[in-house]
């Protein structure tokens, strides 16, 4: 009796600490508790050709053991000036992780450059790239001049526990979504498609699924705003109504998406004739 009288005050103090504050759990720390487990099932899915399966098994993994939890600090290296940890970003963070090696689809990367165009002064456009200086050098034209471009090189780095967990443990590319926290709203892997689609449904397939991690970090920016307007409602902002239909409100949206692919495509087209 003495004994379940102890263990209930210690779970009472526990559960009220913890309600008080959030127990911060490092991605390296949980991915490590549940990634063995999940590649095996995972490569006992594509033995058996069970690929949706196998994209499930992905899926719980994050759902289920990842999001939530924080990236590690760790240094990586941009093409000019001294390296820079990754909690020195500000913003939240859209984070895609890549390497020379890798071919992305002819869409991908015009789409990716749209949105980082349309939302650099909100998040955070980070790619890292599992590469020498000399490769980042021979990628970097390709991409927004706003996209902030970096650089791992394992031999020298000494963060090798989260370069490890990150590089090796779910593979690349793969794209993560944090908030300036560095907490994981969710990871998900780049979409890839067969490589006769033309330039223009590379582009659609590229901007849908991109356009789903930025819409997920604008709306926890979103949410953060508004509770910070109901913690301080004394802070009035002026808020210009939407007076437009919602078939004027779809017909903008899509001339917008159409004028992106536009672009998109005219400068690729400049690009290769160069």
């Amino acid at each position: 009796m003495k004994k379940l009288l102890i263990l209930g005050i210690l779970f009472l103090y526990f559960t009220n600490t913890f309600s008080q504050e959030e127990v911060r759990i490092p991605f390296s720390v949980a991915i490590s508790a549940h990634i063995v487990k999940y590649n095996q099932r995972i490569d006992e899915a594509y033995k058996d050709n069970d690929l949706e399966r196998a994209e499930f098994l992905f899926d719980s993994l994050v759902t289920n053991h990842l999001n939530g939890t924080y990236l590690d600090d760790f240094t990586v290296n941009p093409l000019k000036g001294d390296p820079i940890t990754l909690r020195e970003y500000e913003k939240p963070m859209f984070l895609l992780s890549y390497a020379s090696w890798c071919v992305p689809g002819v869409g991908e990367i015009p789409a990716y450059n749209d949105l980082v165009d349309r939302f650099h002064d909100q998040i955070d456009f980070v790619i890292i790239f599992w590469d020498t200086k000399e490769k980042l050098k021979e990628k970097i034209k390709e991409y927004n001049s706003h996209v902030q471009m970096v650089y791992v090189n394992e031999k020298t780095n000494q963060d090798s526990y989260i370069i490890n967990k990150l590089k090796h443990a779910l593979g690349f590319p793969m794209m993560y979504f944090m908030d300036e926290e560095k907490k994981i709203l969710d990871i998900r892997k780049v979409v890839t498609h067969h490589s006769s689609e033309t330039l223009s449904n590379s582009y659609n397939i590229h901007f849908n699924s991109l356009s789903k991690g930025v819409s997920l970090l604008i709306a926890d920016i979103d949410a953060k705003q508004l509770l910070e307007e109901q913690r301080n409602p004394e802070k009035e902002k002026i808020i210009e109504k939407d007076t437009r239909t919602d078939a004027e409100r779809d017909i903008d949206a899509e001339y917008e998406q159409y004028r992106r692919e536009k672009d998109s495509i005219s400068r690729l087209k400049k690009d290769n004739n160069r």
